[in-house]
């Protein structure tokens, strides 16, 4: 069986631009794409230069996915754990789960809520399995 390696995740957003804004500074991800009319039925894409987030906009109810179903949070991995939350938060993010708790053991994750509220993500300085720093 080919091996596959994973470069992407798609989110659906109803504001590109606020969501990209988001990712821009709360995580120094790059824009490295646009595809289609941004208000409509559109694509920002954004990387740290491994893997990549597709942060679309689909309003053609017959598009195959235009209600995409299953999204439950990303995660990154980063080196400065409190300085990540601190700058999520400065953006307009709300933590899921008490920061003080970051101790409670190797899976401990900071939980966080986008500030649109359409996705989750996790904070980590220490990874998972087959990712490192």
């Amino acid at each position: 069986m080919p091996k596959a390696k994973l470069r992407h995740v798609a989110i659906n957003c109803d504001d590109l631009e606020a969501e990209a804004k988001f990712m821009k500074e709360a995580f120094d991800l790059e824009e490295v794409g646009r595809a289609g009319d941004i208000t409509k039925s559109g694509a920002i894409y954004m990387s740290d230069g491994v893997m990549n987030i597709a942060l679309i906009r689909i309003d053609d109810p017959d598009f195959p996915n235009y209600q995409p179903q299953g999204l439950n949070h990303i995660g990154f991995v980063v080196e400065d754990l409190d300085g990540c939350i601190d700058a999520a938060e400065a953006h307009g993010a709300k933590a899921m789960v008490d920061r003080d708790n970051k101790d409670a053991g190797v899976t401990w994750e900071m939980k966080m809520k986008s500030p649109s509220g359409k996705f989750d993500f996790d904070l980590s300085d220490h990874g998972w399995p087959g990712i490192t720093l």
